[in-house]
């Protein structure tokens, strides 16, 4: 059945080939992700045979069929940013790596407020740092509109998901979902360099390394 969409049936985006092959559905119990104009994907989550995990659906995208290396839940995420996807699952998770629109908050709404069970909604940033985490049960819209507000705060991330690391010249800071070292800071000419999209958490590194260095 098709589902009407705000999507054309001529893929020119990575969110138009999912549709493509995936397709869209009215059935929350079906769905993976909500699209930016509120609709579906269907991930046929119920099948036990067909179904797709969250994960599954890059590899159906041409920039990841030819990759060697396992993909992560950082490459989902960058994904899930660049596309502005929610992942979605009725079992209770809703994960966000950016501002949801207004469509994707008045579906996530129509869709929790009255559920007892609670959903623990997620939110990073296009890199995957986790921004915050709320255990919601039946929230009100204010309530969504206050958790979602943090994207105009961002600057606290999860300390569990960085570690200082050293050599005899650096600290090093590794952020761990990526398993990568995303800032250095000199020992003896005290310069720190970060990747450019991790320059917001740099005063986190400073404080881990003081740390690190208190310790010694």
């Amino acid at each position: 059945m098709n589902i009407k969409s705000e999507y054309t049936d001529i893929p020119d985006n990575d969110t138009d080939k999912l549709i493509e092959v995936l397709g869209l559905t009215n059935n929350i119990n079906e769905a993976g992700y909500i699209l930016p104009d509120g609709s579906l994907l269907h991930l046929d989550r119920s099948n036990c045979i067909k179904r797709k995990n969250h994960l599954d659906i890059l590899k159906l995208l041409p920039e990841f069929l030819s990759k060697n290396e396992s993909i992560l839940d950082t490459d989902m995420i960058k994904f899930m940013a660049k596309e502005q996807l929610v992942r979605f699952s009725i079992e209770g998770t809703v994960h966000t790596a950016a501002q949801p629109t207004s469509k994707q908050l008045r579906k996530i709404y129509k869709v929790l407020a009255y559920r007892s069970n609670p959903f623990e909604i997620t939110l990073s940033n296009a890199v995957g740092m986790t921004l915050a985490q709320h255990t919601v049960s039946g929230p009100s819209m204010s309530v969504l509109v206050n958790v979602f507000k943090e994207y105009a705060e961002e600057g606290h991330f999860s300390e569990d998901e960085f570690c200082v690391e050293e050599d005899e010249q650096n600290f090093k800071l590794r952020f761990r979902p990526a398993m990568e070292v995303v800032g250095r800071i000199n020992k003896k000419s005290k310069i720190i360099k970060m990747q450019p999209l991790f320059e917001k958490a740099m005063p986190l590194f400073m404080k881990l390394a003081k740390q690190s260095n208190n310790a010694q």
